[in-house]
């Protein structure tokens, strides 16, 4: 059984969505690769660990399923960087699943004790299988070879990534996935048009970037959502067509309520963003834009009345700010309400000096 270090990867990044990597895995089954199903894998499990009463299912959120051993000096380097992802976005939203198998370096006993002497450490879901009574799924991991491997699979049950857990493309991945954002399939697809709409884009050749941005778009709204984004800074700033670029905006509101989370993050970036100058940042369409996006997702999504409340803040309204920051901070999962927290004090200190002068 190989080990693979931090420093010597074996994946090869493919620059995808952007800078989204696609990363590749080679392996012998056809089946057990980016973009199929994941096979089935919780099968004759004996939990060691768990974080909530309930069994990781594919399917039902994003999921991180790690092959370790306590005999390998590189799993054991990527627990606390598991358990670090595992708190950050909380069991509400993704599951970690550390499985590893009992052999002659390593006995059930000999994993019972290492878990358990991890404690908060390796803060996740543990548990050992038989390599005789292995799932499918588990046992195209072992069928690898390599230690540690992990698996991002995401919401609708298929593998997105196969490699490493400290490979610095497994956590821009496993944070896109968490989001609904990143699909392998849609991003090999759409590969090759991403250096040529760069291109035309640098040669200020507008039909050409148009065509080829709508065509990636089709190929996957929700992964390639940052063209729209990129498409008003092109009216904005390349072309210097503010009324367009925020007309262009005003019909996304419109035409996009399918998606309120891109249409929050471009309110955000119009509202906030260091590249818009004042002269050309319209505060009103950003309101306008947070105000539907709202409307679409639910009045009570924390995310989204966090977002206004941000939009709020950036037009001058702190009263209003505070006010919407609140109620998101006491509606919001436990594993974010930190972040939540630290966004109200700001603006309440920034109110409170406001006040003074």
């Amino acid at each position: 059984m190989k080990q693979f270090p931090f420093s010597k990867m074996f994946l090869l990044p493919l620059v995808a969505l952007m800078c989204f990597p696609a990363p590749v895995v080679h392996a012998d089954d056809e089946e057990f690769k980016p973009g199929e199903q994941m096979p089935e894998y919780a099968t004759n499990i004996t939990w060691l660990k768990e974080i909530d009463d309930s069994t990781p299912e594919l399917g039902s959120k994003a999921m991180v399923i790690e092959y370790w051993a306590t005999w390998c000096g590189p799993c054991k380097y990527a627990i606390p960087h598991l358990t670090k992802l595992q708190n950050k976005y909380g069991a509400e939203e993704l599951s970690i699943v550390g499985l590893t198998i009992p052999d002659d370096r390593q006995s059930e006993a000999d994993i019972k004790k290492f878990v358990q002497r991890q404690g908060k450490r390796m803060d996740y879901w543990v548990g050992t299988f038989e390599d005789k009574k292995a799932s499918d799924g588990m046992q195209a991991l072992a069928d690898l070879g390599i230690l540690p491997m992990a698996v991002i699979v995401g919401k609708e049950g298929r593998i997105q990534f196969i490699g490493h857990p400290m490979d610095p493309a497994f956590d821009d991945i496993l944070d896109l996935v968490v989001k609904g954002r990143y699909d392998f399939k849609s991003a090999t697809k759409a590969k090759s048009h991403i250096d040529e709409i760069k291109r035309a884009r640098s040669l200020k050749n507008w039909n050409q970037y148009y065509k080829l941005s709508d065509e990636v778009i089709e190929i996957n709204p929700q992964t390639f959502y940052k063209y729209y984004l990129e498409r008003f800074d092109v009216e904005l700033m390349d072309r210097d067509n503010k009324a367009k670029a925020y007309a262009d905006a005003r019909k996304l509101m419109v035409d996009r309520t399918d998606d309120p989370q891109m249409l929050a993050w471009l309110s955000e970036h119009i509202a906030t963003s260091p590249d818009i100058p004042d002269e050309k940042r319209d505060l009103d369409v950003a309101l306008d834009i947070i105000k539907s996006a709202r409307t679409a997702g639910g009045e009570n999504d924390p995310m989204l009345m966090a977002m206004e409340a941000k939009i709020r803040m950036a037009r001058g309204e702190l009263e209003e700010a505070v006010k919407l920051q609140r109620r998101a901070y006491f509606i919001a999962p436990r594993s974010t309400k930190a972040q939540y927290k630290r966004d109200l004090q700001s603006y309440k200190s920034q109110m409170q000096r406001s006040t003074a002068e």
